[in-house]
């Protein structure tokens, strides 16, 4: 075999066992992608492609119009909506291949979460700058908005970053950074959650909304006094 060829196939198998040294652990891959998606991953930025495995502390960007769905590890799948920034903090699986924790953070966006069921414990948190929502075996959305709703929306007056959670299928306790309340949330369509809002003027405006079969879109938003203990 000539030496060239050689010498190029010792950089490269160096490469790849250098990008795979610097990766976290194996969290899951890429079953789903329309238009250009990204992951930040030990400081560098990549295009994902069909079939591309994920690690944890990978850090993904969905641009307008693209669309990512990952299959993890354990069975879950997360689909990600366009404009959304998402980052896998941990995910953990016992010898059975069971999930034992699963941690994300979502920057802006939504995200469905189609969560298998995992080992006990087990448990399966999506973080936001305002809540933090966790789940075991259900399918629900997790949102963070990132501009203001449209007028007309059934999410106006809601203010950009405001965190909000749609359950299509069994339970999810959303609870508040600000002030460490949990709220189950259900699918039940007369359920109510109380979402975490941005903080105004110092203080925590927490909003209150209905659940909502998946068809009829995002549901009214109630304001309620700040601090209210009400649900």
């Amino acid at each position: 075999m000539p030496v060239r060829l050689l010498q190029t196939i010792a950089v490269f198998l160096l490469c790849l066992c250098s990008g795979l040294a610097e990766a976290g652990p194996l969290a899951g891959s890429v079953v789903g992608l329309a238009g250009q998606v990204f992951v930040d991953r030990s400081g560098q930025r990549y295009g994902l492609k069909l079939g591309d495995q994920v690690f944890v502390d990978d850090t993904f960007t969905v641009s307008a119009d693209a669309k990512l769905k990952l299959r993890m590890n354990d069975g879950s799948v997360l689909s990600l909506a366009s404009n959304t920034t998402l980052r896998i903090d941990a995910y953990a699986l016992n010898s059975y291949g069971q999930r034992q924790s699963a941690v994300l953070s979502l920057g802006g966006g939504l995200i469905r979460a189609l969560t298998a069921p995992g080992g006990q414990p087990s448990g399966f948190e999506v973080n936001t700058a305002v809540s933090t929502s966790g789940a075991r075996s259900t399918d629900w959305f997790s949102g963070v908005l990132t501009a203001s709703p449209q007028p007309g929306s059934r999410l106006s007056g809601a203010a950009p970053g405001t965190a909000y959670v749609v359950v299509l299928s069994g339970t999810v306790a959303l609870t508040s950074r600000a002030t460490g309340r949990a709220v189950p949330c259900r699918q039940a369509r007369r359920s109510r959650c109380r979402l975490a809002s941005p903080r105004r003027r110092g203080r925590s405006t927490p909003t209150r909304w209905s659940a909502w079969p998946p068809s009829a879109g995002p549901p009214a938003i109630q304001r309620s006094a700040a601090g209210s203990g009400r649900s």
